[in-house]
């Protein structure tokens, strides 16, 4: 794999847990705003805002992305030849 790709792959993992931290900032005011009405996100039966599936979703891809460009920037064994 070229260094490159190797940037771009983490870049993409980077750009991912950014948004998934701005996602988790959006579910925090939702559900305070939620909260506020007497309701708790995600709990009584109510379901979860998307930004809470969002945050949880990017965050899992980012830090996939993030071990997988690791692993394919290590250098190959060099031949003793």
């Amino acid at each position: 794999m070229t260094q490159l790709k190797s940037d771009l792959i983490t870049a993409a993992g980077a750009a991912m847990l950014v948004g998934a931290a701005v996602s988790a900032e959006m579910a925090w005011l939702a559900a305070r705003g939620v909260a506020e009405l007497g309701v708790i996100c995600g709990a009584a039966g109510q379901p979860h805002c998307p930004w809470m599936i969002g945050s949880a979703a990017l965050l899992a891809s980012g830090t996939a992305t993030l071990i997988a460009g690791r692993r394919r920037m290590k250098p190959a064994p060099a031949s003793s030849r």
